[in-house]
């Protein structure tokens, strides 16, 4: 089975030892991803603001292994906070506010996140056969 690695998207930070998405018999796992801008910087908001750029960058690494937002199958939400729960699902309401399109969830709290972030988004595309 030959697998691609995905480098197109927002750059990594310096020293970080994984691709941006890894994809295998047409399923595309993307890497966890917080709020990166282009450059692979951490940009600090409110939690709605780093959900935001944190989806947009994982849409853009789904888009970049030639997958559609349809195709994106699975998603894991990692929160700094479990407080913010109720604010994940207000802001996953507004990117999916047609429930029998939204993808399958699973939400927790981690410990810490890198750069002192809010939320890390991790997702699972697959082509649609």
């Amino acid at each position: 089975m030959a697998m691609t690695r995905t480098l197109a998207g927002p750059s990594l930070p310096s020293g970080f030892p994984f691709s941006l998405a890894a994809k295998a018999a047409g399923t595309c796992f993307i890497s966890g991803m917080p709020a990166l801008d282009s450059d692979g910087t951490f940009v600090a908001g409110t939690f709605r603001e780093e959900a935001d750029r944190a989806w947009g960058n994982i849409v853009a690494i789904a888009e970049a292994a030639g997958h559609t937002l349809d195709d994106i199958v699975f998603v894991q939400v990692v929160l700094a906070d479990i407080n913010d729960y109720a604010e994940v699902n207000d802001w996953w309401r507004a990117q999916f506010p047609e429930v029998d399109r939204s993808p399958a969830r699973f939400t927790f709290q981690a410990g810490a996140l890198p750069f002192g972030a809010k939320i890390e988004i991790q997702a699972v595309a697959a082509d649609a056969h």
